[in-house]
């Protein structure tokens, strides 16, 4: 899809980001708004919103420790899945910790989301841990992680 614009998550974005967060996760593994404040918060935070036209279409939030990147959260509005917005916020966040000095970026996804699963793998990474009851008693999580060697990292800024 085309007229997607990415920017820097803004102090102003909290709010409308909180209530996507509610609409696309159950009640028990959604963020509050205090969760989401104190992802971007932390050191080396990256986030990242996807806009058509004037209206929030998702917006991911990642950071990194020494070169390890950690993909918090990715969310796009059930009407604006499929369109290309999820590849282009995880593509940018990517990036961005890449070129901040990430050399290994891991996320977590519901082991029974095979779709997500693909998603992830097409775009680089590979299946690593089972985290037993990550998302609630009997709700497996699957750690993802893509790896990019030295020759094909980009220079820290």
């Amino acid at each position: 899809m085309t007229g997607i614009r990415l920017r820097d998550f803004r102090s102003g974005d909290l709010d409308d980001a909180y209530r996507l967060d509610q609409a696309c996760f159950e009640p028990e593994i959604a963020y509050s708004r205090g969760q989401i404040r104190e992802f971007l918060s932390r050191p080396n935070a990256i986030g990242v919103v996807a806009e058509i036209g004037s209206g929030l279409a998702g917006f991911a939030i990642g950071n990194r420790s020494g070169t390890r990147g950690h993909i918090v959260t990715i969310d796009v509005p059930a009407g604006r899945r499929r369109q290309g917005v999820g590849r282009a916020l995880l593509d940018e966040l990517v990036r961005r910790l890449e070129q901040s000095g990430a050399r290994q970026i891991r996320l977590e996804v519901d082991l029974r989301n095979a779709a997500a699963i693909a998603f992830y793998e097409s775009l680089g990474f590979r299946e690593g841990r089972r985290l037993r009851g990550y998302y609630g008693a009997g709700r497996d999580g699957l750690e993802m992680v893509r790896s990019i060697s030295d020759e094909d990292a980009p220079r820290p800024r």
